[in-house]
Parts: C-alpha cells; structure tokens; sequence
C-alpha cells in the first residue's frame, strides 16, 4: 500500500482513561475497480481506529478520492463521539471543520 499512499494525516488519540496512542491516516491513489468495474476504489487507513484498509468506490477517481477522504475523516469524529481526544503532534485539538466536509450529525447536533 505505501507505494500508492497519496496523502498522509498523523494524529495522537486519547482514550477517556488518559491513554495516548499515534493515529495515522492514509489514502492512496485511487484505480480503477477490478471487482465493480467501471467504478474507482479509493483504499483508506485509520489505524488503528479501523482495523484494517477499506476500499471507498465512486464512479471516477476524483469522486473516490473525496469519498475516501470524507469517510476517514468521518471515522475521526466517530473517535470523538465515543469519548476520545484527538490532538496534533503540537498538542493542538483537532478540528474536522477545517477539510471541508459535510460530516453526518453528530450526537447531540441532529437538525
């Protein structure tokens, strides 16, 4: 996978019980699907918050590229609801707003 890694986002996570562990995202470049062609497939990591890469697909590689994206972010936040902390290297908190996306409601936030 680390060929194809096209974008890279470190994180540290805390649990509500103090511990701190690295989180690492990664997205590679997306291919053309050989088991839904004529789809894309975007692989994702966000370890160790997924337990292992997921394929996101989309009709182009730009569509699955966003998808991808949208849906690892979308995994940080899940972190979050369910009691973590995300921080960035320098101890900054992290904040999903700053990409961009959409993201489903969070708890607490449904319209």
């Amino acid at each position: 996978m680390s060929q194809n890694v096209i974008a890279e986002y470190e994180l540290i996570g805390r649990r509500a019980d103090g511990a701190e562990f690295p989180v690492h995202v990664r997205i590679c470049k997306p291919v053309q699907s050989v088991h839904m062609a004529p789809a894309w497939a975007c692989s994702v990591t966000v370890e160790p918050l997924w337990a292992s890469p997921f394929d996101i697909y989309g009709e182009g590689s730009f569509q699955a590229l966003c998808l991808g994206a949208k849906h690892a972010v979308q995994l940080l936040c899940t972190f979050i609801e369910q009691e973590g902390e995300l921080l960035h290297p320098d101890g900054g908190h992290f904040d999903s707003s700053v990409f961009g996306f959409s993201l489903l409601p969070r708890k607490g936030n449904e319209a």
